[in-house]
């Protein structure tokens, strides 16, 4: 994400009043650029915005990924108590947010793990020799219909914490902690536009915070398959069961195998998947994906090591003080000064004071 401080201080004391309310956006080429990678830009006009900028900022700086959250479908009802301004039509800032989740590594091993994919945007063809583009961001539709959240014991989820948004203010002034919204990723079923539900919106039970929950691809087909499995089946699936839950397999899309074949087996049914199924992708896929997963292990560790080592100093002339003097801004004369340097009046002989520079280095010239 991009933030940018663009300092509109003024030279002189200013009479104008500061904005009221937060730091707005500022009115320069800057702040699309911000936006786009899910920042924003500070537009700053005094030192005390500064350092409420400056504070804002290191709040931000959080493990996650952003997303463009854009509701699809009807509004919810109106709640019975909602105010008038709730009651509006047309676009709502809460509609689409380009926000972040927050990704929080793991306690022991101090990196996130997660169990899902977010799906893409496409079916992949395994006759393709390249991936079709994508965004930066991914794009996901929520559905304000209410729907019942839905976990079962043993299948493993991703649960993400939205950072605070319009979206978020309006689920949590909704106070349904016990609904959800499901959410989707255009084009990325094999025969549906709207794809199938990948996990759902909720706002956790005090109502402080939104979270992302990530589960397998079309959940509410899936559970209630690997439900009867545990409970009804003992982990012995009749043919009925098997057929069920090849339909199914049929409309996941089929790079969601690996991260099922691990749910199966913290589950305790690791042969439900037959070892050669394809991924959907082509070999020249798979290669180029490989070798740029080991290209970034490379240069991950290489940045890692940089971070610890300290930049040989470059070549210059320390200012050092030694004592004496009195500053310009301090002499007697220094109206007379200012003249003399301004060409108002005879020049004066002018002996600054070092003591005002000391800690500077002075560059030398690059001969070369």
């Amino acid at each position: 994400r991009l933030f940018a401080l663009v300092l509109r201080i003024p030279g002189n004391a200013s009479v104008e009043t500061e904005p009221l309310g937060g730091v707005p956006p500022d009115d320069s080429p800057i702040t699309p650029m911000c936006e786009v990678t899910g920042g924003r830009s500070y537009s700053v006009f005094s030192q005390r915005m500064l350092n409420q900028c400056l504070e804002s900022l290191v709040q931000k700086i959080q493990s996650g990924v952003v997303i463009n959250f854009e509701k699809t479908g009807p509004d919810p009802p109106p709640l019975e108590d909602a105010p008038a301004e709730a009651l509006k039509s047309g676009p709502q800032p809460w509609h689409c947010c380009h926000k972040l989740i927050y990704v929080r590594p793991n306690l022991k091993t101090g990196v996130p793990i997660g169990h899902w994919p977010i799906p893409e945007a496409f079916w992949p063809d395994q006759n393709s020799p390249t991936l079709p583009p994508r965004s930066a961001h991914p794009q996901v539709r929520f559905s304000c219909v209410d729907a019942e959240p839905m976990v079962i014991d043993k299948v493993p989820f991703d649960k993400y914490e939205l950072e605070p948004s319009p979206l978020t203010q309006y689920i949590l002034e909704r106070k349904s902690p016990h609904t959800c919204w499901q959410v989707f990723v255009s084009n990325s079923a094999k025969y549906s536009d709207l794809g199938q539900p990948f996990g759902y919106l909720k706002a956790s039970t005090a109502l402080n915070c939104v979270n992302l929950f990530v589960m397998p691809y079309n959940y509410p087909v899936l559970l209630p398959l690997l439900d009867d499995l545990i409970k009804v089946h003992k982990f012995k699936p009749t043919l009925k069961w098997r057929q069920s839950f090849e339909n199914y397999l049929k409309t996941m899309p089929p790079y969601y195998i690996g991260s099922l074949r691990k749910a199966l087996r913290i589950m305790g049914a690791p042969n439900l998947l037959a070892d050669n199924m394809e991924y959907g992708l082509s070999y020249s896929v798979v290669s180029y994906l490989k070798k740029l997963s080991q290209q970034t292990k490379i240069e991950y560790d290489r940045l890692i090591v940089s971070i610890g080592k300290k930049p040989p100093p470059e070549p210059g002339i320390k200012v050092r003080w030694r004592g004496g003097g009195v500053s310009l801004a301090q002499r007697r004369d220094f109206i007379q000064q200012l003249q003399s340097l301004s060409g108002e009046a005879p020049a004066l002989p002018v002996e600054l004071n070092p003591k005002e520079f000391q800690g500077f280095h002075l560059a030398l010239l690059n001969k070369g």
